[in-house]
């Protein structure tokens, strides 16, 4: 009798419960709110949600478990603008999920889920849609029409399984495009065709974007991106931490709008003349962490108007006067992490407008800063650390810098070894730099004793000379300021005196009062005393 009370007591305790917990309140008050309408936080969701005789503006739902979401399971009155089941445990979205939804919802929600599949249209009754975030669920594969007549600003299917792109992605007309972290290996060269880049409509404009970083990409096929018209336009295309180990000619032909292409930590050892041909508008290109070892010849003759290039981290060991040609608009140049050990200024020379100019790590021991300066006037910003420099060469070229008031910037901190305010120098040139690390370097020079007082008596001097020479223009500039303060004063003292002097000759009846009558009755006199 007793077990009997008692369970029945528990199963209504735990129904109870149950009903309790499954509940949504009101959360914060909308900034735009409908007429009579609320934000839900709802925790618990594990059947349907509650009715309510307010219109819901938005829906959060918290430790929910909604295994199938289908129409059935959403509230008729939802009207919301937003519609977030972050961490729900869903694992399906039906095609009539959102059949009750109008036009006014403008972001779904579904990041830290377990979606593996997703009905067909199921996005396509809404024509205002700003974000459509499905990042870190289990999609391997969506059936074709999934995206169809879905207009969407973002769409994030970054952090799933995806592994082919075949026909998922028809009829989708999108601006942020993320398929960044999936499992992707192959790109078929029709795999995009269905996809329209536009400009949406909330976000900044030319941010036109495709994210196909952190896969396993080994090639991309020549036209494989055909953005090239202008209601489907890429301006940025994310291609790093992938496994590409070649970039073919004509790769990025029918991208003649693209502005910034990023393909560093890649593999990539071989590059053609026309690898870039058709990036005509591109301005920054990333090519950092390869395993490149020389630039082909006209290279970036097809990309006139880059203004940043990074080619740091590979394996370059040598520089030609037609390395760079073509870039007559470049600014900045990190050539870092590479195997150089001398750079002429030749090899810079096409680079007219260069500003910013990163050679730390490049095994250098010989630089003539000064023919650089001579020929790039507007360079203001050199990274110079963990190279190989002596002290002199070093000194020297900070004197140079601090005439032009340039900036060394991210210096070293090699405090313990010689060194000139961080940057590590020998007292002498080494017998060879052949095979030789900056670790080893650090090493031989670590012998050599630290005399602060040289550096401190040559930066003084320099410092003096630097400020004398100020003096010396600045002296030559008054000097040259009172000549013409002189020559002027004299003309006017010339001018006044002429002027006394010829009052003074016609108030003495002298001359006549006009100088030019004066004139005339002299050659009168000379005339009348003629035969």
């Amino acid at each position: 009798m007793w077990f009997k009370v008692w369970f029945c007591f528990c199963a209504c305790a735990c129904l109870i419960t149950v009903c309790y917990s499954q509940s949504c309140s009101d959360g914060a008050r909308p900034m735009y709110p409908l007429y009579g309408s609320v934000n839900w936080v709802c925790e618990d969701i594990t059947d349907h949600f509650p009715t309510s005789k307010a219109n819901i503006n938005s829906i959060t739902c918290l430790k929910c478990n909604i295994p199938v979401l289908d129409g059935n399971f959403i509230p008729s009155n939802f009207r919301g603008a937003t519609f977030n089941l972050s961490y729900s445990h869903v694992k399906k979205i039906q095609e009539d999920a959102f059949k009750s939804f109008t036009n006014t919802t403008h972001k779904f929600i579904f990041d830290n889920n377990e979606i593996n599949y997703i009905g067909k249209k199921v996005f396509s009754n809404f024509s205002q849609l700003d974000e459509i975030n499905l990042r870190n669920n289990k999609i391997s594969r969506l059936v074709a029409g999934v995206f169809d007549k879905t207009n969407v600003t973002l769409l994030d299917l970054s952090q799933n399984h995806v592994t082919d792109l075949t026909s998922m992605l028809n009829g989708l007309k999108v601006s942020m495009l993320n398929l960044s972290s999936n499992g992707i290996k192959e790109l078929e060269v029709s795999a995009l065709d269905g996809v329209v880049i536009w400009t949406g409509r909330q976000w900044s404009p030319n941010k036109q974007s495709l994210d196909l970083s952190n896969n396993f990409l080994t090639l991309i096929k020549p036209n494989t991106f055909k953005f090239s018209k202008e209601d489907n336009t890429l301006r940025i295309l994310h291609l790093q931490k992938n496994m590409l180990t070649v970039i073919e000619n004509d790769t990025f032909a029918q991208l003649n709008y693209l502005w910034h292409l990023s393909l560093e930590r890649n593999s990539i050892s071989q590059l053609y003349r026309d690898s870039f041909r058709g990036l005509s508008s591109l301005r920054v290109l990333n090519i950092a962490n390869n395993l490149l070892m020389d630039i082909p010849y006209g290279i970036f003759g097809n990309t006139r108007s880059l203004e940043q290039l990074d080619l740091s981290q590979n394996r370059l060991t040598t520089l030609s006067r037609s390395t760079f040609t073509g870039l007559s608009s470049l600014t900045k140049l990190n050539i870092s992490h590479n195997y150089f050990q001398t750079i002429e200024d030749s090899h810079l020379l096409p680079l007219g407008k260069l500003s910013s100019l990163d050679v730390s790590d490049t095994r250098l021991h010989k630089f003539n800063l000064k023919q650089i300066m001579d020929h790039h006037f507007g360079l203001y910003t050199l990274v110079i650390n963990d190279n190989f420099w002596t002290c002199s060469n070093l000194l020297q070229m900070y004197k140079l810098i601090n005439r032009k008031r340039m900036t060394f910037s991210y210096p070293s901190r090699y405090f313990d070894v010689p060194n000139l305010h961080g940057v590590a120098c020998s007292r002498q040139e080494l017998d060879s730099y052949d095979n030789l690390s900056f670790e080893n370097f650090l090493s031989i020079i670590s012998q050599d004793p630290i005399i602060e007082d040289i550096f401190d008596d040559h930066l003084t001097n320099d410092s003096e000379m630097s400020v004398n020479t100020n003096m010396m223009q600045d002296v030559n500039r008054l000097s040259i300021m009172l000549t013409i303060v002189t020559v002027i004063c004299v003309i006017l003292f010339v001018f006044c005196v002429v002027q006394y002097l010829f009052a003074f000759l016609r108030y003495g009846n002298f001359v006549k009062s006009d100088k030019f009558s004066f004139l005339y009755a002299q050659n009168q006199d000379k005339v009348e005393l003629l035969p």
